[in-house]
């Protein structure tokens, strides 16, 4: 299979280009971000789609799950804000401290005589 290379890389290109440009525009009516979109485009999905929300405890939802409705709306926040662009959160380990040193840590801390009395029994 002979594939026009050019071709598909120029498509990527547009498609590469029409989220900054999406974005641009939301920028231009005063949307910063995806979390800034998310009701309106809850509301274009819901008008378009027909479907109902509803106020839940952290905000607008729709009543019934995993619906066309939702998944044009991820699909359109997706285009608008690529979620690639959005920078990485560190990781954080909550056990930052090797285990062992801390107990070594806590047994130096021990008085002399505690020190021998856990000794012993060891």
């Amino acid at each position: 299979m002979n594939l026009n290379r050019k071709a598909i890389y120029a498509v990527f290109t547009a498609a590469d280009n029409s989220s900054a440009s999406f974005t641009e525009d939301l920028l231009a009516l005063g949307i910063a971000s995806r979390t800034d979109a998310t009701p309106l485009a809850m509301e274009w999905a819901s008008a378009k789609y027909k479907v109902a929300l509803k106020q839940g405890q952290r905000g607008m939802t729709f009543v019934r799950r995993n619906t066309d409705a939702e998944r044009a709306m991820y699909r359109v926040l997706d285009v608008c804000f690529p979620r690639a662009d959005k920078p990485k959160a560190k990781k954080t380990s909550a056990n930052k401290t090797d285990a062992v040193q801390s107990l070594l840590n806590k047994f130096h801390k021990l008085s002399k005589a505690e020190q021998r009395r856990f000794l012993a029994g060891v």
